[in-house]
């Protein structure tokens, strides 16, 4: 049962829940190739990697926070958002984000087999961004630069990476379409640290909504939500044309009323479950929306 019991620590610690923000980056340059009827091997690989270094992420922060004393037992009563404060000791955990970083090396170095360099470079930005988002004398995490930082590594990053490890070189196109991939993950970020204000703030934390304020940090977020699914079917309708821009919208409808709940939600510690069930649910689904359309609306 104590076997049982860590395994399940360990599955929580990885922040399964968070993965969507790996694995619908990784899904756009799959989804193209599928319509172009290329083989699928290296862009799957890309996403494997993409997911594991997210584990190692997740894993890395939730030890980094109970060592600084950011995380206790008071402010993080959730099992699966800190589980270092709820029983995994954290040396475990340490361990776990390390072995994480270790086996995404493994799918890293056949997608970069495929491709060399340009995959080789954003899987080694990556790798960095893992580490230094936790770790170290000055985290991201404490800085004003998550929601850039991993909008761009992981918005932007790696559907490069899959594309360019289809490819066999260098896909620059991929970064035409990755804008509002970049802001997808952004928004799980901004959403994060909108609702804990006060906790980041008594941490010494520097976020981005904390320079923002109260006030504004709010409404720049609902701004950027609305910006959202906009900036998909404008890019859609560019790119692939007006069929591609109407599969979009179409497939909108079902997230419509779960966006209007994360517009009029007022963010805060008793509302942080919520928020960030719907902001990775919002992700999943115009995430999905925004591949499948991307790849079947030209044809």
């Amino acid at each position: 049962m104590r076997r049982a019991e860590r395994a399940k620590q360990l599955f929580l610690l990885a922040g399964p829940h968070t993965w969507s923000a790996a694995v619908i980056p990784s899904l756009l340059p799959l989804a193209l190739a599928a319509g172009r009827g290329s083989g699928l091997a290296p862009g799957f690989a890309v996403m494997a990697a993409a997911v594991l270094l997210q584990s190692a992420a997740n894993a890395l922060n939730d030890y980094a926070d109970f060592v600084k004393g950011t995380d206790t037992a008071e402010n993080s009563p959730e099992a699966y958002d800190a589980v270092v404060v709820n029983g995994l000791p954290p040396k475990h955990a340490l361990a776990a984000g390390l072995a994480f970083m270790a086996a995404a090396a493994l799918p890293g170095a056949y997608a970069v087999s495929r491709a060399g360099a340009p995959v080789l470079a954003a899987g080694a930005v990556g790798a960095m961004a893992v580490l230094a988002y936790s770790l170290g004398r000055s985290p991201l995490s404490y800085l004003p630069l998550g929601e850039l930082v991993s909008g761009l590594v992981m918005g932007v990053l790696i559907p490069f990476a899959g594309a360019s490890a289809q490819l066999g070189l260098a896909d620059l196109s991929m970064l035409a379409r990755t804008p509002p991939l970049a802001l997808g993950v952004a928004l799980i970020m901004f959403s994060n640290n909108l609702c804990d204000l006060e906790r980041d703030a008594a941490a010494g934390r520097r976020t981005f909504p904390l320079l923002l304020g109260a006030r504004r940090a709010p409404k720049l977020y609902r701004a950027l939500l609305a910006l959202w699914p906009a900036s998909q079917a404008a890019l859609l309708l560019a790119l692939d044309g007006p069929r591609a821009a109407a599969l979009f919208a179409a497939a909108f409808i079902p997230a419509a009323p779960l966006m209007v709940r994360q517009l009029a939600a007022v963010p805060g510690p008793d509302t942080r479950p919520a928020m960030m069930g719907g902001i990775n649910a919002l992700n999943a689904l115009l995430g999905l929306a925004y591949c499948l359309a991307a790849a079947t609306g030209g044809a």
